[in-house]
């Protein structure tokens, strides 16, 4: 009988609910180097879900980078101010700068002791895409398939280096006056 563990080693496609992400993610999370976070939204759930095991990956000196979008103005600012809060000061957390252009990537990535991988997913940070919602998520393997990973790297890159801001403490404050503003009519 398989246990999650042999599951988290075989399988690549992981289809929810049954098979939640949020449970590979935490897998790569303990074992990983490094962490970077592509993401078009974040939800409050989403940052009380995974900020404990990012916190304890940070403290373990591993460096941890989310970008994330604020299109629509899906992400809700007390998730980003809770990230930093909970992650602590190490967590580089930045915004896609285009506010014109839709910001609709999930891809979470992880460097470990013995390879590199991917999970490109529909499930975006929240508690319920990454537990019992049905979201479709594939590990791509740097070992397996190290021409596909080097792009998504270098995409995550490019967008990171051009298109990205810090979040900080003025942005927080305009970005959370904004995102009550849109918020107010729906």
């Amino acid at each position: 009988m398989s246990t999650d563990v042999d599951l988290y080693r075989v399988h690549n496609s992981i289809r929810g609910p049954g098979d939640p992400l949020y449970k590979y993610l935490r897998a790569s999370i303990a074992e990983a180097l490094r962490i970077r976070f592509l993401v078009a939204f974040i939800t409050e759930s989403g940052a009380r879900l995974i900020a404990k095991p990012l916190r304890e990956a940070a403290e373990r000196g591993v460096p941890v980078t989310i970008l994330t979008g604020t299109y629509l103005y899906n992400t809700e600012p007390y998730a980003l101010e809770y990230l930093r809060e909970k992650v602590g000061p190490t967590l580089e957390l930045r915004v896609y700068s285009e506010t014109d252009r839709s910001f609709h990537p999930k891809a979470y990535f992880f460097d470990r002791p013995n390879d590199s991988e991917v999970f490109i997913s529909s499930a975006n940070l929240s508690w319920t895409a990454l537990t019992t919602g049905v979201e479709w998520s594939y590990r791509l393997r740097k070992s397996r398939a190290p021409d596909d990973y080097q792009q998504f790297d270098e995409e995550y890159q490019r967008l990171l280096a051009g298109y990205s801001r810090p979040v900080t403490e003025d942005y927080l404050r305009a970005y959370g006056q904004e995102w009550r503003e849109k918020n107010r009519n729906k």
